[in-house]
Formats: structure tokens, C-alpha cells, sequence
């Protein structure tokens, strides 16, 4: 009966191990209530380690959870029943239609793919003072391999992002961008991270907007373009900074300037709190565009992210933003913005 009972928890733990990380080599083995999982040549991140730890948890056969790093241990060192049970070796694999991205989704990008729905108000009118940002958008990993230490992915990503005038009567649409793209990431150690990305995004003035600004007619610039743009980060436990470069390869007006730039750092703690389901987040983000002479566009956002293993690598968002410089949005990208707002955020 005993035996039956290790071989059920051993099971379990082989299955989580697996899917959370399959390209890690370890031994681990299970005694009076205490699992002990021995990586054999990298240490995990934290938060790679904490989501691990969470899930294994979540069967309740275990009171104690340790990891550390170190050599195997010799079958003379195991508690017997274990013996027969405690190896993964390292082996390259391959998932169709994996759970999740191996690229982080940047906290506080207003353009990165996400369902999101929030309420801005302007302290500087560019377009309106009570505006309602909405966004539906996905990031999809279709095809992912890993080997040792590293891991490849190949993603598709949409979106379409929209603003409403909501001080107004009725509500006007004002623009709504329309974004795809595709591309390869490259992981490192879990640790250092890479996207390389080729996209197409649209910008489309609202008919509402137009009615109420007939002189917006004449302004209005139909702008579209392809870029392509190198992501990459590295994350320090808690904390990940990342940059970006891009290159406009077709654009509509074609007067458009290529060259972007943006940046940021993102801080998710390591300790969950409230039901060891929520972590405090804090990003931030910079986008510099030569067509705007470099100047910038801040975005701060920060609150509480809620996380649960059974998402399959999403999450849940409550945040507090805060965002001056260069418009992000389409159309109105040569003007200046300043709000504070609050939204609600669901993504990888």
C-alpha cells in the first residue's frame, strides 16, 4: 500500500516535472512527506522555481518542497523505494501547440498583444479627456522545440487596440489599430531571452470622431506599415530589462522615417501572497521613434498580477498606469498625451 502511494506521488511529480521543465536533467526522490528534486547542472530562475513549487503543492502529498543544485546521488544514498524512480534525463522535445510563450509579455507596452479594457483620464487634450482603452490580442506559440539549456519557439501574434471617447455624447470611436506579426524566439538558461519579429500594423480614424472633427479629414494619414524588430532580455530573479530595435521596411506615407527604439524593465516579485495566487508587478516602458526625432513615449504601469497553474502560463492584471510623451496610437502619433488611468489586463 505504501509502494502503491509512492508510485502515485512519484507519477505526479514526473508529469509536472516534464511539462514545466522538460530540457532540465535532475534526480529527486520523496521521504516522510518531503520531496527533494536535485538539479544536476543549472539552477532554476526564481520565478521558474516558484511557479514549479506552486504546482507541485497543489497535489497536497507534500508538506516540505526542496530544490537545489548539485550532483547525483548514488542509489546508496536514496531511500530505497525511491531508487527505481528518481531520474530525468535531459532530452531534446518537441510540442505542437504548446501552453504559453517563452517570450515575457513587456508589463507596460500600450501595443503588446492582450485582453485588456481600461479608463484614461487626459490631463493633456490630445483627442479627448475621458477615454476607454480596450484591446483584444493573443500571443500564440505554434510550434516549440527545446534542448539543452536552450529553447526555441515559433509564434504567431494579433491584436486590435481601440480608444472611445467616453466624455462624449454618444460615444465616439476615435482609432483603432490593427496589429499581426510573426516570429521565432530564442531562450537561453530561461534567463536571457530573444524575439525576432516580422509585423504589419494599420491605423483607422473612427467614423464618430470624424463627424464631430470634419477638419480631421484633411489631416487624416493613412498610415500602414511592416517592420521588422529584435527583442531581447534578460531576467535577474525578479527583475528583466529588455530593448528593442526596429525598422519600418514598408510604410504608408512613405515619407515615414524607419528607425524605432524602445525599452523597459519589468519587476514581478518572487513571493506570492493572498492565497499564493498574486505577486505585486511594476513595468516600465520607453519607445523613441526617429520619425518623432527621438522623443520618447513613457509608459509606468503597476498593481497586483494573479496567477494560477491550472491558466497554463496566463494571468490576470489589475493596474495603475500613468503615460506622458508621443501618442502610441496610430493616427495622432505626432502629438503629445499625459493621463493616469486604471485598467484590467489578461495575457501570457
Amino acid at each position: 500500500m505504501v509502494l502503491h502511494f509512492i508510485l502515485e506521488q512519484a507519477g505526479y511529480v514526473s508529469c509536472i516535472i516534464s511539462d514545466s521543465i522538460p530540457e532540465e536533467e535532475l534526480d529527486f526522490y520523496i521521504k516522510n512527506e518531503r520531496l527533494h528534486i536535485r538539479l544536476l547542472k543549472r539552477d532554476l530562475d526564481s520565478l521558474t522555481k516558484e511557479k514549479l513549487i506552486q504546482r507541485l503543492k497543489k497535489t497536497n502529498f507534500f508538506k516540505e518542497i526542496d530544490i537545489t543544485v548539485g550532483c547525483t546521488q548514488t542509489s546508496s544514498e536514496l531511500p530505497k523505494i525511491s531508487r527505481a524512480l528518481n531520474s530525468q534525463v535531459s532530452q531534446p522535445s518537441h510540442e505542437v501547440l504548446p501552453a504559453g510563450v517563452i517570450y515575457d509579455s513587456p508589463i507596460a507596452d500600450p501595443k503588446w498583444p492582450r485582453f485588456s479594457a481600461g479608463y484614461n483620464k487626459h490631463l493633456k487634450k490630445a483627442y479627448g479627456k475621458s477615454i476607454f482603452n480596450l484591446s483584444f490580442g493573443e500571443n500564440l506559440s505554434l510550434l516549440r522545440y527545446r534542448t539543452d539549456g536552450w529553447a526555441y519557439e515559433l509564434g504567431l501574434q494579433a491584436g486590435v487596440f481601440g480608444l472611445m471617447d467616453v466624455g462624449s455624447s454618444p460615444t465616439r470611436l476615435i482609432n483603432s489599430d490593427y496589429f499581426v506579426g510573426g516570429g521565432i524566439s530564442i531562450v537561453y538558461d530561461r534567463r536571457w531571452q530573444n524575439l525576432f519579429q516580422f509585423s504589419h500594423l494599420s491605423s483607422h480614424l473612427g467614423d464618430e470622431f470624424l463627424i464631430s472633427r470634419p477638419d480631421y479629414i484633411n489631416k487624416r494619414v493613412n498610415l500602414s506599415y511592416e517592420a521588422f524588430k529584435w527583442f531581447t532580455a534578460y531576467k535577474f530573479n525578479s527583475l528583466r530589462p529588455y530593448v528593442g530595435f526596429g525598422y519600418l521596411v514598408h510604410r504608408d506615407p512613405s515619407t515615414l522615417k524607419p528607425f524605432t527604439l524602445e525599452a523597459g524593465i519589468d519587476y514581478i516579485s518572487e513571493k506570492s501572497f493572498l492565497f499564493d495566487t498574486t505577486k505585486y508587478v511594476l513595468g516600465i516602458h520607453t519607445h523613441f521613434w526617429e520619425q518623432n526625432n527621438y522623443k520618447s513615449s513613457f509608459n509606468i504601469r503597476t498593481g497586483l498580477q494573479l496567477e494560477d497553474s491550472l491558466w497554463r502560463g496566463r494571468h490576470m492584471q489589475f493596474l495603475i498606469e500613468y503615460s506622458q510623451g508621443k501618442s502610441r496610437h496610430g493616427q495622432f502619433y505626432a502629438k503629445n498625451e499625459h493621463y493616469i488611468g486604471i485598467m484590467v489586463a489578461f495575457s501570457n
